[in-house]
């Protein structure tokens, strides 16, 4: 993402934070990631990754789709109402007065523009930390059963869709859209409104590519399931799905959006969001367990 930027492919703007209002100016990532987390829990899946389970045949990935339609259409009508639209603050200068929630709203920040350090040498130890979880993680659960590929390699061609997406296209992987673009395309289908809007839907394209080439490969070659196919009943998997899609949405991206795209540019909001999302998930798990 460094490089894309300094060689003018793409602009790669780290990611807005997104603010409900609440407590914070991060409590949209915060929560959002955090119901992404209890989705990804339920049904181990995430946003990008349930479409792979789809092309793939597995069943819950199936309902988990479902739910995740179900959930971007929810936070499309919904999630404007859990924004508060005015906030009262106190000014030396006058009474008590309500601010317009755009005038909330921070530029994006970044690790760089929070600490007086230069730009490599913040990239260069955001490297050393991504490698020590690798490490770390291989050496907890050194291996997967039925993997096709060991994780670092499936990490690397995760990295080339990215070079490649912004090379091609000067975007940055991110899927979760989608779905609420699914859902605007829905609303306007069955809209009584006699207005015609122009609805972008690349993110549904991008996403229909995930589909297409995982079944593409899975024809071609035998793709285990990681781990087995575990068994998930259909309640759980649309729930999952309702929460983690309503979720990323709330939290302005997902595990691709912001995991793999925001973090890359050092983003704030996608640093707390993916802390959110692991919180979330483990803390799920261990009171389920």
């Amino acid at each position: 993402m460094v490089l894309a930027r300094r060689l003018s492919i793409s602009e790669c703007k780290p990611r807005s934070n997104s603010t409900l209002g609440w407590f914070h100016s991060h409590d949209g990532n915060i929560i959002g990631g955090a119901l992404l987390g209890v989705g990804m829990a339920l049904t181990g899946a995430c946003p990008g990754t349930v479409l792979v389970q789809v092309a793939t045949g597995i069943q819950s990935g199936y309902y988990a789709l479902g739910g995740g339609l179900l959930g971007g259409f929810l936070y499309l009508h919904l999630g404007p109402y859990l924004k508060r639209t005015k906030l009262i603050v106190q000014d030396s200068k006058c009474e008590p007065c309500e601010v317009p929630k755009a005038k909330q709203e921070m530029p994006p920040r970044t690790l760089i523009s929070c600490c007086s350090i230069k730009e490599y040498n913040v990239v260069l130890v955001f490297e050393l930390v991504c490698l020590a979880v690798v490490l770390a993680s291989a050496y907890v659960k050194p291996s997967i059963s039925n993997s096709l590929l060991p994780p670092i390699a499936g990490g690397l061609l995760i990295g080339g869709a990215q070079a490649s997406s912004l090379a091609l296209t000067g975007n940055a992987v991110g899927v979760s859209t989608a779905y609420e673009q699914i859902g605007k395309l829905f609303s306007s289908i069955f809209s009584r409104s006699s207005k015609k809007t122009t609805i972008p839907l690349t993110s549904v394209y991008f996403a229909t590519g995930i589909v297409a080439g995982s079944y593409l490969l899975s024809s071609l070659v035998p793709i285990p399931v990681p781990g087995g196919d575990l068994p998930i009943s259909v309640g759980r998997a649309i729930l999952g799905g309702v929460s983690m899609v309503f979720g990323a949405r709330m939290a302005g991206g997902c595990t691709s959006g912001h995991g793999i795209s925001g973090m890359s540019t050092l983003s704030v909001s996608s640093i707390v969001t993916v802390a959110s999302i692991f919180a979330g998930g483990i803390g799920f798990t261990a009171l389920l367990g």
